[in-house]
Parts: C-alpha cells; sequence; structure tokens
C-alpha cells in the first residue's frame, strides 16, 4: 500500500511532506522503503531538515536536558517547564559515556549535537534523539604532558563549537597551567569531527578563563578572562573563531566600570547575553546584549534579574537560554540561576519564576534532528 502511494505522489511533494516529520518517525520511515531510505539519510535531507526544525514558528519540539548534581541527566520539553507541567514530561536520559560520574559535564549543543566531556574519559559527541554517538580520540598523551610540571597546577576548560565553511564541527580543549595567582600558561588543543582528529593551534592572551565550557554564538566561542584566579574579578571578554582559529578581545559595556565585577555569559538567539552581577548590592544582576558588527561591538541593557536568595559567586554558573516564541510575537528568554529557572518577557519586560529544581547543575536546550556524528567523521 506504501509503495502504491509513494509512486503517484511527485518526488518533490513526498520530500516537503518528510522535511515536516519529527526526526523519531523519520528513522521509522526509512524502513519504508528503499528510495526512502536513501532520501531520509541524505546529506542535504539532513540539513534541509535541520534548517526547517530550527527556524520553525513553535517550540514543540524544543527539549532541555538538565544536569542534575550527580551522573544522571533529564530531559524535559520547553512548554512543560513554561505551563508548569514538567512533573508529566521530565524524564531520565543516560549518558553516551562508558563511566558517567558527577564529572560528566555538557560542553554545548551544537545543530542538536550534544557534546559531553569528563576527568576520566575522552569527550564524546551525542544525538540523543537518534541515540547515536562517538567517542573522540584520545588527547590523553598531551594532557600528561602538562600534568607532569612539577610544583604547577593545573585545570581544562571546554567549548563545543560549528565551523560553518567548513561544515564541521570542532571541540576545543584549553589547558590552563598555572604556579600562583599571577602567572599562567596555555595549551589550546583543537578537535575536527571532518578530520576526526586534534591539533594544537595558537593559544590567547590573557591569565584564566573564568567560564567552562566556552558559549557558542554565529560561529565564535566566548569565555570570561579574568586576572585573577583566586577571586575571579577584573573580567574580559575573549573569542576564538571556529572558521580561521583566531582570537579577539572583546570590549565589556561601558556602564560595566573598571573595577572587579563578576560576569556570567549566555546565548540568547544569535547574540552574547551577559549577567553582570551588581557587586555594591549583590542582590541583582544586569542583563546586557552583545552586537557583533565586525570592526566593533554594541552593547545594549535589556533587563535587571534579582537573585534567588544565597546565590552568592555561584554567579559564574548562570545560564542563560533562548526561547523562540514566535506564536505571540514576543521574546522570551528563558534563565536558569541555579535551582530557579525563569522567564523574561521581552513585551511586558517581566521577569517570573517559571519553575525550580532541587538539583540542577547545568543546562542546554535543543532540538531532535537526524545529523548522525559517526557519519560526519
Amino acid at each position: 500500500m506504501a509503495e502504491s502511494i509513494i509512486s503517484v505522489l511527485p518526488h518533490e511533494i513526498i520530500i516537503e511532506i518528510l522535511l515536516k516529520v519529527p526526526p523519531k518517525s523519520l528513522l521509522k520511515f526509512m524502513c519504508v522503503s528503499k528510495s526512502w531510505l536513501e532520501l531520509i539519510s541524505s546529506t542535504k535531507f539532513i540539513k534541509n531538515h535541520l534548517k526547517l526544525t530550527a527556524n520553525e514558528k513553535e517550540y514543540s519540539r524544543h527539549r532541555i536536558i538538565f544536569q542534575e548534581s550527580a551522573c544522571n541527566f533529564k530531559v524535559c520539553c520547553l512548554p512543560s517547564i513554561l505551563y508548569k507541567e514538567r512533573s508529566t514530561d521530565l524524564f531520565d536520559i543516560g549518558s553516551p559515556m562508558e563511566n558517567p560520574t558527577i564529572y560528566t559535564w555538557i560542553a554545548g549543543s551544537v545543530n542538536e549535537l550534544i557534546c559531553q566531556y569528563s576527568k576520566i574519559e575522552e569527550p564524546v559527541l551525542w544525538n540523543p534523539t537518534i541515540k547515536k554517538s562517538k567517542k573522540l580520540p584520545t588527547l590523553g598523551a598531551k594532557l600528561r604532558n602538562a600534568k607532569l610540571r612539577n610544583g604547577f597546577s593545573y585545570y581544562l576548560k571546554y567549548g563545543f563549537g560549528y565551523d560553518e565553511t567548513c561544515d564541521d564541527y570542532k571541540v576545543v580543549v584549553i589547558q590552563c597551567i598555572y604556579a600562583d595567582s599571577d602567572s599562567c600558561d596555555t595549551v589550546v588543543n583543537i578537535y575536527s569531527l571532518k578530520a576526526d582528529s586534534w591539533r594544537t593551534i595558537n593559544k590567547f592572551q590573557g591569565n584564566f578563563l573564568v567560564n567552562s565550557p566556552g558559549k557558542f554564538v554565529d560561529g565564535k566561542l566566548y569565555w570570561a578572562l579574568s586576572a585573577d584566579v583566586d577571586t575571579f574579578n577584573k573580567c574580559n571578554i575573549i573569542s576564538l573563531d571556529m572558521a580561521d582559529e583566531t582570537w579577539r578581545r572583546l570590549e565589556l559595556p561601558d556602564s560595566y566600570g573598571k573595577g572587579s565585577y563578576l560576569l556570567a555569559l549566555g546565548v540568547v538567539g544569535s547574540h552574547l547575553f551577559v549577567l553582570c552581577l551588581n557587586c555594591i548590592e549583590g542582590i541583582n544582576s544586569d542583563v546586557w546584549i552583545m552586537k557583533d558588527c565586525g570592526v566593533q561591538v554594541s552593547w545594549t541593557k535589556i533587563f535587571t534579574v534579582d537573585h534567588p536568595k544565597d546565590l552568592g559567586e555561584f554567579i559564574f554558573f548562570t545560564s542563560i537560554f533562548s526561547l523562540p516564541c514566535y506564536q505571540s510575537n514576543k521574546d522570551e528568554i528563558l534563565l536558569l540561576l541555579s535551582p530557579v529557572i525563569m522567564t523574561y518577557n521581552g513585551s511586558t519586560r517581566q521577569v517570573e519564576v517559571a519553575d525550580q529544581f532541587e538539583e540542577c547543575a547545568a543546562a542546554e536546550i535543543y532540538v531532535g534532528s537526524l545529523v548522525d556524528p559517526l557519519l560526519i567523521s
């Protein structure tokens, strides 16, 4: 019956219909016929499906993956968070890592691929929708060389981005090696999924990276940069371009000041957001949006958010997410000030508490896709 219908419909109509089907259903449709299998698994179809899904005028397919303080991960639909129905739509999801621990983290989500990293395992690229994952080649030898420096402390910072010019996904691992709070040396390693290999690239000029992972926006990864590893103050921002792999230092908002202020980075749509802590009172933060004009950047303050009680310096781990709410022609922003989830309404300019988790270390938003990390490499 299916074959007879397929033979009647024009090929272009079949493609248009299938492009609107969710990924999980498409996986089943691959079994309908050989021609459907070839179509749905083709690179062109996967890219068009991803583009259409990312631009759709509703967020029913958007998911949030929450990371608890243990090695557990949970997934929930965005509408369930907004309408306070997460208890009926929150489920556990297993990590693709062989030995997930409390030191297993999410480095980011790009084009629906999620990058996980761990203290004891190599990073993994993972598509939870199609349940496909790829473990990256070992970087162990380079990391051990850094650890062998006697008298030096050592930590890693991660980032996950996408190079549109080469259609390549890249994982960045920055080794930060320091003897005291006054000096720091860095080694920047970058992994290419297409080449399936690691390289060492030019390092940035500066001291200590504050946030991990880096925030990916419009082809660049961003980190907050501190002058003092002990207090994480006097912050600046640097970026790494995924295409030409060059570093750049950004100017902060004029009213940010030159004192010791804390800041956290986030992503909303195609813009970098910066949350600056009000150090005088310490009870709220200003949220700024950055627009990169190429030669220079411009900043616009969009709102001030009050902190949950006893937030303290955990402001560093604040996550800012985009919530595309096109149905009502308004922009909403979802914020995680752990353990409180808040929404900011761009139309009413109001911040409201949407939900609260007892244990939530981090979170990422993704939309289901057919992108398979095993096929790209």
